[in-house]
């Protein structure tokens, strides 16, 4: 019984401290209203900002690895020079935002939008662009 306990005990310490990693850290933004929010240059890696609304903010050469921006929206926001490499930014809004050098390894863009974006080489996306830029 007493094994039991302990496991369940480590278990629960792991997945408290792995789910409040970012909110410990002053990084948890989720469903946060930071509209035109300057972020820029600032360590945001592994932050949480699902579901936020991030219209118009800067994250100009911000760290963003592993970021979490899941249903986030990010219309008009720039990333410009940003590491955004593991970030996630599934079912995102990133319509006209500004992505241009920055890093982009690993990041999921599933279903995002990204209609008018101007992509990391400078290339705006095509209107419909959706999950990638074409």
């Amino acid at each position: 019984m007493m094994k039991k306990i302990v496991v369940y005990s480590l278990i629960t310490a792991f997945l408290f401290t792995a789910a409040n990693i970012a909110m410990a850290n002053g990084k948890n933004f989720k469903d946060a209203e930071c509209e035109g929010r300057d972020f820029s240059n600032q360590n945001l890696e592994g932050a949480n900002f699902e579901g936020a609304e991030l219209d118009k903010a800067i994250f100009k050469n911000a760290n963003l690895k592993n970021a979490n921006f899941k249903g986030a929206d990010i219309e008009e926001a720039s990333f410009e020079g940003a590491n955004l490499e593991g970030a996630n930014f599934e079912d995102a809004d990133l319509e006209e935002a500004n992505l241009m050098n920055a890093k982009i390894k690993g990041a999921n863009f599933k279903n995002a939008e990204l209609e008018y974006a101007v992509w990391t080489n400078g290339k705006l996306c095509g209107a419909g662009s959706v999950g990638s830029c074409w």
